[in-house]
């Protein structure tokens, strides 16, 4: 077994594999596992060394793309929409807007209001690489929760 350090901006965890493959997966769960808010998409990175009796050795970078935990919805589950009047856009199109070489789309769950914004062309600031799809969740407001309850409405004045 080898020795290996792992280390990120914050903190580091030192640890034993049997390879540099195993290492590497180690280095991967050990970023996967940190404790985020993770309501959007996040781009984790790591140095990892092997540990050796002359110092350490610099194996390289892991990353992980961490997609976001989708929140809970009042309903078994989010029934995402872009109305125009809400999220304004062009009325063929609502809800989506030009962003660099892509677009970002803009939803709200008609039964909860809660938001998510899909990137089409992010950009991963680990490695500054450009057009990444990145989701982020944000929580319901006055705006969303009074437009659900209009919705809720006219479905009961049908």
């Amino acid at each position: 077994m080898a020795k290996y350090r792992v280390q990120d901006q914050g903190c580091c965890e030192y640890f034993e594999a049997s390879d540099d493959a195993d290492a590497n997966r180690f280095a991967e769960g050990w970023l996967e596992g940190g404790d985020y808010d993770n309501n959007e998409t996040l781009f984790l990175t790591a140095t990892l060394y092997r540990l050796t009796d002359d110092g350490e050795e610099r194996l390289g970078s892991v990353d992980v793309v961490l997609p976001p935990e989708e929140p809970k919805c009042v309903a078994d589950a989010h029934a995402w929409c872009s109305p125009y009047e809400l999220l304004g856009g062009v009325k063929e199109n609502p809800g989506v807007f030009g962003h660099g070489g892509g677009v970002r789309i803009k939803e709200v769950c008609k039964h909860c209001g809660a938001g998510r914004l899909t990137d089409k062309w992010d950009t991963n600031f680990c490695d500054g690489t450009q057009g990444h799809e990145t989701v982020e969740y944000s929580a319901a407001d006055e705006e969303t929760l009074a437009w659900v309850e209009q919705q809720r409405e006219e479905v009961r004045d049908g």
